[in-house]
C-alpha cells in the first residue's frame, strides 16, 4: 500500500489540517467497506494514520486525534470481523497482508486492529498473535507515540485475552491466564518506560509543562494494572508474580511521578484479600521509593482501604445475625478488668485472620516508615497516625492498648521532644492533633474509652487552652447526645479533668458550654447514695473554679444534694442518719459559695428557701431553721428595690407555711420575723399586703399528715387591724378601697376557718366601712375621670395595662359579699348581715 507521505518523514501540521485529513480519509474509507473494496479501504486508513507522526501537536491535541483515528479503527475492525464471519476474506490473511504497510506506525495500528478482531473469533491462534503484536509495538520509540500505541493495543485486546488457568488440558495456540498476565506486565512495563522518558522531550525550561502533561497521560499506564486486576488470579500467582513485577518496575524507574501514581493504583486496583497477604511488599516498595515521593497519601490509602474492607465485611455479616460494626460500636460497654475485653470478638477478628497479627504488623511498618524517612513533616507523621488510629477504633475497638499506642507515640515521640516544639504552634499541626483526640470521642458512645487509653489524657493536657477547649465541647455534646451515664467516682473527676478548661474560662462566650456542663451534672450518677455525694464534692470543688460564672453550675449540685438525702434515708445505709447531716452541711456550703463568688443574692434565697423546705420534709428541723435563717440573712443584706423584696418576702411567707416539723418556738420565732419585716416594706400597699400573707403563718392549713398545727386567732386579728390600719392611712383612694376588698375577703376566709378571734360583728363592721368608702370615691371622682386617666390613680401593686375602673371594683366588692350572702342559711353567717 502506497502512503501519500514518504515512509520515514516527520509531519507537522496544525490540528486542524490534521483532523481534516483524516476526515476525509475516514469518510473515503466508509465508502469503500460499503462498496467491498478493501484494499482501498486499508489505503485511505493508512492516510489518516500517517497523520499519528505529526510532531507538532501536544499530548492533549494528540489525544483528541488519537480519539478520532481509533473510532475510524473500530469501525474498520468491525467490518473486518463481519467479513471474516460469513467467508468472504479470513482474517489471518488479512493480518499477513497489512505487514506490508510502508510506515511503521500506520502498519502497526492495522496489525493490532486486525490481529484483536482475530483473537475474538473461535479458531484464532491466540497466544502467537499475542506475542507477535506486543513484540512488533517494540517498534515504536518515541515516547508519545509508542505511549498511544501500546493504549490502543491494551484496549483492543481486552475482550481476546485468555483466561484458562495453566494445566495440562489446555490448548497451546489459545493460551492461559498465565500468558495475560506476562503480556498486560511486558506492556505496563514497556508503557512507564515510555511515560517516563516523555519528561525528556525539549529543553530544561519546559520541564514544569511536560510534567503537567504527564501527569494528564497517567492514566494509560495506570489501565494495565486495572486489567490485570480484572483477571481470575490466585493469591500465589500475585503474591509471587504479579506484584513483585509491577513492584521492580516502580522501584527501578526511579521517576518521583510514576511511583507516586502507580503505588496509588496497586493499592486501589488489588483485591483487598491480597493486600492483606502483601503487606510487607507494599510497604518495602514504600520505603524504597524516592526520597522526593509524597508517601504520606501511599501510606493512607492503604490504611483506609483496609478500614473500609472490614467495615463492608461487617455490614455483609450483619444479615447473618453477628451485627455490624456500626452496632457492635454502639452496644459496645468497656469495662476496667482486662479480662473482660479478651472476651469479646472485635470486627477485625471476625474479618481479617487472627494469625495475620494485622495489627502489630500494620504499626510496625509505620514506625518503620517513620524511621527510614527522617525528612518527613510533623503535619505527615499526624496524618498518618489519625489513619492507623481510626483503623484500631473501627476494626479492634474492644484492645485499647492498640490505640494507645498511637497516643504513646504521640506523646514521647512528638510532644515530648524539645526540637519539636516550634512545630507544636503551628495552628495547621494543632488542629490535625485536635483530630487525633475526637476520633476515639466521636467513634464510639462511651467517654470511658477514652478514660481506658493511658496516654490519651497526658496528650490531650499538653494542647493549648483553644484545642482543649473544642475538644471538651465535644465530650460534653457526646455525652448528653448519647445519654451516657457515667457512675465511677474516678471517671468522673478524669471528666471534670477535661471539661475544666471551659469551667476555667472566665468570657461571656462560655455561658451556653457553662449551661451545657449544668446539663452534664444530670448523667453523673452512681446508684450508691455515699459514691453520689463524693461525686457531688468533686463537682463542687471544680465548679468553684469559675469564678463568678458559678452561678450557672452551682444551683443543680445543690438540687441533686437536696433530693439525694431522701436517697440516704431510703437507702438507709450505715450510719446514713449522719451522713444525711454532713450532706445538709454541704448544701449549705455551696449555697454560702454561690452567695459570696456567685453575685446571685436572689437564686441562693430561692435554694435556701428549697433546701429547708426539703429539710423539713425530711424532718430535720434544725437545718430547716438555720436554711430559713440564712435566708433572712440574705434578704436583710442584699440591695433590693421594693419591688423584689416583697417579691422575695411572699416566697418566704409560702415555703414558712407549708412547714410541719418545727417546734413551736422556733416557728414563732421564725413568723414573727416575716411578720415584722412585712411591715416594714417601703411602700405602704406592699406593708399591707405583705401582713395579709403573713397572717396565715399564724393559721396553718390542715394536711392529710397527723401533726399538730400551730394556730394563734390572736395573732391572726392583730395581723388583720394592722393591715387595716395600713390601708386606711394610704392616701390614694383607689389603692386603700382595694386594700379594703382584699381584707375583707381575708376576714371571710378566717371566719370560713373558725377562728375565734373573727367574729360577725367585725366582718359586719368592715364591710360598712368598705362600701361607704365606695361611696366616697364615686363621690369624689366620677367614673369618667379615672376611665379618661387610668394611672391617675395607680398603686405599686396593681400596675396593670388597663388600670382600674370604680366598675370593676364595685363588682369585686358585690361578688365578695354575695358569696357570703349565699351561705346566710348558716346561722354563723346570717349573723354577719343581721
Amino acid at each position: 500500500m502506497n502512503n501519500t507521505v514518504p515512509v520515514n518523514e516527520e509531519i507537522s501540521r496544525p490540528l486542524e489540517e490534521t483532523l481534516a485529513i483524516c476526515k476525509q480519509s475516514s469518510r473515503l474509507m466508509q465508502k469503500n467497506l460499503q462498496t467491498g473494496k478493501l484494499m482501498d479501504a486499508f489505503r485511505n486508513c493508512s492516510i489518516s494514520l500517517v497523520e499519528m507522526r505529526n510532531n507538532a501537536l501536544s499530548p492533549k491535541q494528540y489525544y483528541e486525534l488519537y480519539m478520532f483515528t481509533t473510532e475510524t479503527l473500530r469501525r474498520l475492525g468491525d467490518a473486518l470481523l463481519e467479513t471474516h464471519l460469513n467467508g468472504t476474506h479470513h482474517l489471518m490473511d488479512l493480518y499477513e497482508l497489512v505487514q506490508y504497510a510502508g510506515s511503521v506506525l500506520p502498519r502497526l495500528y492495522l496489525m493490532i486492529t486486525v490481529g484483536s478482531a482475530y483473537l475474538e473469533t473461535p479458531k484464532a491462534l491466540v497466544k502467537e498473535i499475542m506475542n507477535d503484536l506486543i513484540d512488533m509495538c517494540a517498534g515504536v520509540q518515541h515516547p508519545l507515540r509508542g505511549l498511544f500505541l501500546r493504549h490502543y493495543l491494551l484496549t483492543q485486546t481486552r475482550k481476546g485475552l485468555p483466561q484458562d488457568p495453566d494445566d495440562d488440558n489446555a490448548d497451546p495456540n489459545k493460551g492461559t491466564l498465565m500468558d495475560s498476565v506476562k503480556f498486560l506486565l511486558l506492556n505496563f512495563t514497556e508503557m512507564n518506560k515510555l511515560w517516563v522518558r516523555i519528561q525528556h522531550l525539549g529543553p530544561m525550561k519546559d520541564y514544569m509543562r511536560r510534567t503537567q502533561e504527564r501527569n494528564e497521560l497517567k492514566v494509560l499506564v495506570g489501565l494495565n494494572l486495572v486489567r490485570l486486576s480484572q483477571l481470575s488470579f490466585d493469591l500465589d500467582a500475585y503474591k509471587n508474580v504479579i506484584l513483585p513485577a509491577i513492584v521492580e518496575q516502580v522501584v527501578e524507574c526511579r521517576d518521583p511521578l510514576a511511583q507516586e501514581y502507580l503505588s496509588e493504583v496497586i493499592c486501589q486496583v488489588f483485591p483487598d484479600e491480597m493486600h492483606l497477604e502483601t503487606l510487607d511488599i507494599y510497604f518495602n516498595t514504600i520505603l524504597n521509593l524516592n526520597k522526593s515521593v509524597d508517601i504520606t497519601p501511599l501510606v493512607i490509602s492503604m490504611l483506609d482501604r483496609l478500614t473500609a474492607y472490614v467495615q463492608r465485611e461487617c455490614e455483609a455479616d450483619s444479615s447473618d445475625g453477628e451485627g455490624s460494626l456500626n452496632q457492635t460500636l454502639e452496644n459496645m460497654v468497656l469495662e476496667n478488668g482486662p479480662s473482660d475485653s479478651e472476651n469479646k470478638v472485635c470486627p477485625g477478628d471476625r474479618v481479617i485472620s487472627p494469625k495475620l497479627a494485622i495489627q502489630e504488623v500494620l504499626w510496625t511498618y509505620i514506625v518503620d516508615v517513620f524511621n527510614a524517612r527522617s525528612g518527613i513533616s510533623m503535619g505527615s507523621i499526624v496524618q498518618i497516625l489519625s489513619s492507623i488510629l481510626n483503623f484500631f477504633l473501627q476494626c479492634y475497638p474492644y484492645k485499647t492498648q492498640y490505640a494507645d499506642r498511637v497516643f504513646q507515640f504521640i506523646n514521647e515521640r512528638i510532644l515530648q521532644q524539645p526540637s519539636l516544639q516550634n512545630e507544636l504552634n503551628e495552628r495547621s499541626l494543632q488542629k490535625s492533633l485536635c483530630s487525633i483526640l475526637l476520633l476515639p470521642i466521636v467513634a464510639f458512645p462511651s467517654f470511658s474509652y477514652c478514660l481506658n487509653l493511658p496516654n490519651f489524657l497526658p496528650v490531650f493536657k499538653a494542647q493549648p487552652n483553644n484545642i482543649r477547649y473544642d475538644i471538651a465541647k465535644t465530650v460534653l455534646e457526646k455525652i448528653i447526645e448519647k445519654e451516657q451515664i457515667t457512675s465511677e467516682l474516678k471517671d468522673v473527676q478524669e471528666l471534670l479533668g477535661v471539661i475544666s478548661v471551659i469551667i476555667e474560662n472566665n468570657g461571656n462566650d462560655t455561658l451556653e458550654d457553662l449551661k451545657t456542663i449544668a446539663t452534664l451534672v444530670h448523667y453523673l450518677h452512681n446508684d450508691d447514695p455515699q459514691i453520689q455525694i463524693e461525686i457531688l464534692r468533686c463537682l463542687k470543688d471544680n465548679f468553684v473554679q469559675a469564678g463568678e460564672n458559678v452561678k450557672y453550675l452551682l444551683p443543680v449540685v445543690v438540687n441533686k444534694c437536696i433530693f439525694l438525702a431522701r436517697e440516704f434515708r431510703l437507702f438507709k445505709c450505715v450510719d446514713w442518719a449522719e451522713k444525711v447531716r454532713v450532706l445538709w452541711d454541704f448544701v449549705n456550703a455551696c449555697i454560702v459559695i454561690l452567695y459570696n463568688h456567685g453575685d446571685s443574692a436572689e437564686l441562693s434565697l430561692i435554694l435556701y428557701l428549697f433546701a429547708a423546705e426539703m429539710a423539713d420534709v425530711e424532718n430535720y428541723p434544725d437545718f430547716a431553721y438555720e436554711f430559713f435563717t440564712q435566708a433572712f440573712t440574705i434578704y436583710e443584706e442584699s440591695a433590693l428595690d421594693s419591688r423584689l423584696q416583697y417579691q422575695q418576702l411572699l416566697m418566704i411567707t409560702g415555703k414558712l407555711q407549708k412547714t410541719t416539723n418545727f417546734s413551736v418556738d422556733d416557728y414563732d420565732t421564725l413568723i414573727t420575723k416575716c411578720t415584722l419585716y412585712a411591715s416594714k416594706l417601703l411602700k405602704k400597699p406592699d406593708q399591707c399586703r405583705g401582713i395579709l400573707h403573713a397572717s396565715h403563718l399564724w393559721w396553718q392549713n390542715e394536711t392529710n399528715e397527723e401533726t399538730v398545727l400551730f394556730r394563734d386567732p390572736k395573732r391572726v386579728l392583730e395581723c388583720l387591724q394592722k393591715s387595716l390600719k395600713i390601708a386606711d392611712s394610704c392616701m390614694d383612694q383607689i389603692t386603700s378601697l382595694k386594700l379594703f376588698i382584699n381584707i375583707l375577703e381575708r376576714y371571710f376566709y378566717y371566719y370560713d376557718q373558725r377562728c375565734d378571734s373573727i367574729l360577725a360583728k367585725h366582718i359586719g363592721g368592715l364591710i360598712d366601712l368598705t362600701e361607704q368608702n365606695m361611696r366616697s370615691l364615686l363621690t369624689s371622682s366620677p367614673n369618667d375621670l379615672i376611665a379618661n386617666d387610668p394611672n391617675a390613680y395607680a398603686s405599686s401593686i396593681w400596675e396593670t395595662a388597663g388600670g382600674f375602673s370604680v366598675d370593676s371594683m364595685r363588682n369585686h366588692l358585690e361578688r365578695t359579699t354575695n358569696l357570703a350572702e349565699k351561705r346566710s342559711e348558716d346561722e354563723r353567717w346570717a349573723s354577719i348581715f343581721q
